[in-house]
């Protein structure tokens, strides 16, 4: 219900912005996702998988921190199926939570580690998302591959 009433915002929003023919190249609309890739022939990408060689949805989830100290989980999907065959996608099925202009920290746990992203975005004119920057475990990362 909540997935549909978020569609249902966007789709409004969306429809009240006023086109502009000079949107900037680095200009989208917020991502209905937010996907990291991870190769598949590094040997951390068993960390993604279960002990039966499938996407192990039980330890492998994107999370924030809340003001009280606790994990706030966001859906998770796992996929070995990426336009790129040698890349496995693990991704949110919203992130505009995450184009705030200010940097949100946002965790992906896998069952041997737990990755720290910092995620720098805005939302402007005409409803689009600008992604700026992004930093795993402190280092830049604006490929969004994970693990290469």
């Amino acid at each position: 219900m909540k997935r549909i009433l978020f569609l249902i915002s966007l789709l409004i929003s969306f429809l009240s912005c006023e086109k502009s023919s000079e949107i900037q190249d680095e200009c989208m609309l917020p991502p209905p996702n937010f996907q990291l890739f991870i190769a598949k022939s590094a040997p951390e990408y068993q960390d993604f998988l279960s002990d039966k060689g499938e996407a192990d949805k039980e330890n492998v989830y994107f999370y924030q921190i809340t003001e009280n100290n606790t994990e706030k989980k966001y859906r998770t999907l796992f996929t070995n199926e990426s336009k790129n065959k040698d890349y496995a996608e693990v991704a949110t099925e919203s992130a505009i939570f995450l184009y705030t202009g200010k940097i949100e920290t946002l965790y992906l746990k896998n069952k041997a580690k737990t990755y720290k992203i910092e995620f720098l975005g805005t939302i402007g004119e005409c409803c689009s998302a600008h992604f700026r920057e992004m930093y795993i475990d402190g280092i830049k990362n604006n490929d969004f591959i994970l693990i290469k």
